[in-house]
Order: C-alpha cells, then structure tokens, then sequence
C-alpha cells in the first residue's frame, strides 16, 4: 500500500507512474507565477491544489493514526483564498506537500494489514478506502495539474 501511495507522488526513475506523470515530477518546474494563475471564474490554481492535497494528506495521516478529525468541505482549510504567490510562498508550498505526502508514506509503511482492516474513527470505512481514498484523490488534481501547467506554458 505504500507503494502504490507513493507512486502517484514520486513515480519512477523518469517521473512516471501508472496513471502518467507523477505529481512531484509534474511540479518540479512550475513558476510561482505559474502557480498562482487562475484560469477562469471559480477555478482553483496550482498553488491552491497544492495547499489541498497536502491538507487532505494531513487529514487522512490524522484519521489514519485513530484521530476523529471534523474536516468540512469548501472551507479556508480545505480550498485556501489564491493569492499571487511568492517564490517563497510557492516553495513553502511544496515543502508542506512533501512533510505531508512522507509522514503519511512513513505512517503506511510502518502498520501492519490488520490496521488496514480497522474502521476509521466516526466513518462507515476502514483504513484501507481511505488509503485508496487519497491515492484517487491525489490523481484526480494532478490531472487538473497538468492541464492548468499546460495551459499556463504558452
């Protein structure tokens, strides 16, 4: 399970995975500039989906270790405000999304298939939806990613 969790952040050698470019290979050029463009009315921006996965990641590393964590959609948490963001910001960005992908990576590795099995705190299912749960998650928005970074490189 860790594995196929960290296939979708860091693929392989080349930087692909299962589903195609992998996230952290994806990002890896992108422009804080870049990041903080928005395409249309009511989209998000790279820097905005970056923020969402790793505070979706922290969640589910919460929820993961026994946590009952209340988590309500469309929040400032859940989908910050855009700004025209920094190097710096960006930067901080990553590195937030990177602490999140490895503790969770770590937190997988480290259990053991009965915790798989154990019911998540305060949900109808157990570890292992919500394992599969981020992965999809994490695949989703990096789709979206990659259209918006294809976008922006015009």
């Amino acid at each position: 399970m860790a594995d196929l969790y960290d296939s979708f952040y860091l693929g392989d050698e080349k930087g692909e995975a299962w589903h195609g470019i992998a996230l952290k290979p994806l990002l890896r050029d992108i422009t804080a500039a870049q990041a903080s463009h928005e395409r249309e009315v009511g989209g998000h921006s790279i820097l905005q989906l970056v923020w969402h996965i790793a505070y979706w990641e922290e969640v589910t590393l919460r929820r993961f270790n026994g946590e009952v964590v209340d988590a309500p959609l469309n929040t400032e948490n859940d989908w910050p405000a855009n700004r025209c963001g920094s190097d710096a910001e960006w930067q901080s960005a990553l590195n937030r999304l990177e602490n999140s992908h490895t503790a969770l990576r770590q937190a997988i590795e480290a259990s053991s298939d009965e915790k798989l099995k154990q019911r998540v705190p305060g949900r109808n299912y157990d570890n292992y939806v919500l394992l599969h749960g981020i992965i999809h998650h994490g695949i989703y928005h990096s789709g979206q990613v990659a259209l918006i970074k294809k976008a922006t490189s015009k």
